[in-house]
C-alpha cells in the first residue's frame, strides 16, 4: 500500500468518528427521504432565501456529495425554484457518478456518501433532514 492510499484511509477514518454521533444524512437516506415527500413541492432551504441547483463534489471532503446553491461559476444559478421531483432525479442520478473535487481528483459518490449542503467550491452545513408542508419541502440543516 502507498503512502497517498495509508494517508487517504486514515483521515477516512477519522472523518467517520467525527461524524458517527452527528445527524448528517447519507446520499441514500437522502433518496429515501425524497421519495416520501410530494414530488410537486417546491424545494427550500432552511437558512437562506437561495436556491439549490445542483450536486457537485463537497469542498470541505470530496469524497462526499454538496447540494450547491447561489452563484455558479461567477453566474446567477438556482435562481428559479426547483421541485422534489426534480431533486430526487439528481440524488437518484449521482449514485455510481463520480464528481471531480474542487482542486481535482475523481470521487465516486454512493449511497453512504455524507451530504452536505454549500454553495460551488465552499463549506457548508450538513442536510440533516426534510420535511414536507403546505407545497413547500425544506431541507433541514445543521451547523458542522
Amino acid at each position: 500500500m502507498d503512502l497517498e492510499k495509508i494517508l487517504h484511509a486514515g483521515a477516512a477514518e477519522m472523518k467517520q468518528k467525527k461524524f458517527a454521533q452527528k445527524p448528517i444524512r447519507t446520499l441514500g437516506e437522502v433518496i429515501l427521504l425524497l421519495r416520501a415527500a410530494p414530488p410537486t413541492d417546491i424545494v427550500k432551504l432552511d437558512f437562506t432565501d437561495q436556491n439549490p441547483h445542483s450536486l457537485g463534489s463537497y469542498r470541505g471532503y470530496y469524497e462526499d456529495l454538496s447540494l450547491e446553491y447561489g452563484t455558479l461559476y461567477g453566474e446567477e444559478a438556482g435562481s428559479s425554484p426547483i421541485t422534489v421531483k426534480q431533486l430526487l432525479e439528481m440524488f437518484e442520478q449521482a449514485v455510481g457518478k463520480t464528481y471531480q473535487g474542487y482542486k481535482g481528483g475523481d470521487f465516486t459518490m454512493h449511497t453512504k456518501t455524507l451530504v452536505w449542503v454549500a454553495p460551488y467550491g465552499g463549506t457548508g452545513r450538513m442536510l440533516t433532514d426534510i420535511k414536507s408542508k403546505d407545497g413547500i419541502t425544506t431541507i433541514i440543516t445543521e451547523e458542522d
